[in-house]
């Protein structure tokens, strides 16, 4: 059996962030080798070869849960098929969701998820990074979806506890998240009808069944919309923005201003201004 499968996807529009993501992971020896999986959701045939000649394995989804069928747009497969990658690549012992809006800086996190989901079935990281800040809005969403979908008592039961992110996951094989995630994927697509539910079903799952997780720190999978990373210029990384100042190994650049730009801090005083995707990133390192 093969051990390790790192999976990514998305559409034509979605394409340059799929190729970042790919680029940054294949600019280091410790990941380059690894097989690399595409979730295609509207690829063009130019954009499927591209990635086929890089040795991609790419699939096409279906709808294998009760998603409404107005919500049922290429955009929205993906969250579907996350529950059920080791159906789409078969004979892996362990399978690594990489989103398209993420890109590796260091490889340290791949050995750590891999080796937390063979441990305990599944890990993700805690949204609790350091200097993370969260409105009362965010919250209130969270929390909100959580009782529409499974109810008043268990919905405020997961509401309370540390929100996670699922935009870097990695599953054993054999865990019994697959089955539990479908399941409350499902009751909550039936409660609300709303498709974006994925992360609050996995959630809720972990917590209600008591599925052993392994919990990772959020430097392997940072949202810079919630705390702004610190530059090292001496090691040329970006890195938690409070002491010891560890460097960050995988940037999510979650939400809708993925290119914004950021007022950076940096270690060795003075800011400057940027964006935090990896093509601009890199453009700091050759400097």
């Amino acid at each position: 059996m093969s051990r390790e499968i790192i999976i990514t996807g998305g559409d034509a529009h979605f394409f340059p962030w799929i190729l970042a993501a790919i680029n940054s992971l294949r600019a280091h020896p410790e990941t380059r080798a690894l097989d690399m999986g595409i979730i295609d959701q509207g690829l063009t045939d130019e954009q499927h070869a591209q990635l086929s000649a890089f040795g991609c394995k790419i699939v096409q989804p279906q709808w294998t849960l009760p998603v409404p069928q107005e919500s049922r747009l290429l955009r929205n497969i993906g969250l579907v098929a996350r529950t059920a990658l080791r159906d789409y690549f078969t004979g892996y012992e362990v399978y690594l969701w990489f989103d398209a809006d993420a890109w590796m800086q260091t490889p340290e996190f791949v050995a750590a998820y891999a080796d937390g989901a063979r441990q305990r079935g599944a890990a993700v990281v805690t949204e609790n990074g350091p200097g993370y800040r969260k409105t009362f809005t965010d919250w209130k969403w969270w929390a909100g979806n959580m009782v529409t979908s499974f109810g008043v008592l268990d919905g405020l039961r997961c509401s309370f506890a540390t929100s996670i992110n699922i935009g870097v996951l990695c599953l054993k094989d054999t865990a019994p998240h697959w089955q539990q995630w479908q399941r409350y994927y499902t009751k909550a697509l039936e409660r609300t009808g709303k498709v974006n539910m994925d992360q609050h079903a996995l959630f809720a799952a972990i917590h209600l069944e008591r599925l052993p997780t392994a919990f990772l720190p959020a430097r392997f999978n940072w949202l810079p919309h919630l705390s702004t990373p610190v530059w090292n210029a001496e090691k040329k990384l970006l890195c938690e923005p409070t002491a010891p100042h560890r460097p960050l190994s995988v940037i999510h650049l979650a939400g809708p201003r993925k290119d914004r730009p950021y007022e950076v801090a940096q270690l060795s005083g003075g800011t400057f201004a940027t964006s935090l995707t990896y093509p601009a990133m890199q453009q700091h390192l050759a400097a």
